[in-house]
């Protein structure tokens, strides 16, 4: 993938960053995934802004039943997350990272205020047997 650099105004840059935000993904894929359907690209996929939106409001629904202490992954918590295909001509893995990062940069935040990564004893992360990020309600 290319990287190009992007200098949009003050004004354009606050509407990307407003609208980034409340779909749960980063400016740069929102971008991606205005242009690919801007210029015909998306095909029969869901774009990365469409999952993540739906995998997050699959894991609040999830954790709004899940007692208190009780681990938990996206694989588990989102139906969503767990059958992702070929989505815009990447891997699922790489779809599942990016939905990855923008949970965790939710953390702490609404609505997942009491949602933090699960640690044991020692301070250190608790992967699940899919090598996935545990988190748990506390």
């Amino acid at each position: 993938m290319q990287r190009i650099q992007f200098y949009p105004s003050e004004e354009l840059a606050n509407i990307l960053n407003a609208e980034a935000q409340s779909k749960g993904v980063s400016v740069s894929t929102y971008v991606t995934d205005l242009l690919e359907e801007y210029y015909g690209m998306k095909k029969n996929s869901v774009s990365i802004t469409q999952l993540t939106a739906t995998v997050l409001k699959e894991v609040e629904n999830y954790i709004a039943t899940l007692p208190k202490n009780v681990p938990f992954d996206l694989k588990t918590a989102s139906k969503t997350y767990n059958e992702i295909k070929m989505t815009c001509g990447k891997k699922p893995q790489t779809v599942r990272a990016s939905i990855g990062r923008s949970f965790g940069a939710k953390l702490g935040k609404a609505p997942f205020t009491n949602v933090r990564k699960y640690q044991d004893k020692n301070g250190k992360y608790i992967l699940s047997v899919n090598n996935a990020l545990m988190y748990e309600l506390y």
